[in-house]
């Protein structure tokens, strides 16, 4: 696996990716569209049902371009590549669900249905056994993914900003910002007592 880097940015290595994958669509019967944008980002359904790929019909676009995501968390470019096959069948015609027409389009683009909550579905995709073999010279030649894998588990928390202020006579707990702590430290409504910072 070539692992220079060739093209600057993901969407470069992507638009690279689907101009190579023109000619073998035609070859399968299928043109595809002119009118295709494509970039790393989240689908819009990820965080509940944790798609990697996503395609908005030209319809969806002011423009009449097809919109292409591919999620960020992916980095190893045959894994990339393939999403973007699944996700460029859906731009066939009738095949924006995952129906027969997407299927037969998949399937002749060497990929394979996969196990998604204990069934086989087209909703998710793998690499059939020719994949590596048809396509495994365009991503060598498409060079190193430029992109780090982005991991949803590692974002950090924000943390509370407010401090924590008890009354030392009745108890009564209250927050409030530093900035306004530093300003000086309230009376207790209940017995009229100071606050004290926790």
């Amino acid at each position: 696996m070539n692992t220079t880097p060739i093209h600057a940015t993901r969407e470069e290595w992507l638009l690279a990716a689907i101009d190579d994958l023109r000619p073998l669509f035609s070859v399968e019967g299928h043109t595809l569209p002119e009118r295709i944008r494509v970039t790393c980002g989240f689908p819009s359904t990820a965080s509940r049902s944790g798609a990697i790929g996503e395609c908005f019909a030209s319809v969806a676009s002011a423009d009449s371009h097809y919109e292409l995501l591919i999620s960020p968390v992916l980095d190893q470019p045959a894994r990339v590549f393939d999403v973007l096959v699944h996700e460029l069948c859906h731009t066939l015609p009738g095949a924006m669900n995952h129906g027969a027409t997407f299927q037969r389009a998949a399937h002749a683009m060497h990929l394979v249905p996969t196990m998604l909550r204990g069934a086989q579905s087209w909703k998710a995709t793998g690499q059939g056994a020719t994949f590596a073999a048809t396509y495994g010279a365009i991503i060598a030649g498409l060079g190193a993914y430029p992109h780090a894998q982005l991991s949803l588990g590692s974002k950090k928390k924000q943390t509370t900003r407010l401090l924590k202020a008890v009354c030392p006579d009745c108890g009564y707990v209250i927050r409030l910002t530093k900035v306004h702590a530093d300003k000086g430290l309230p009376n207790c409504s209940i017995d009229g007592a100071t606050f004290r910072l926790a």
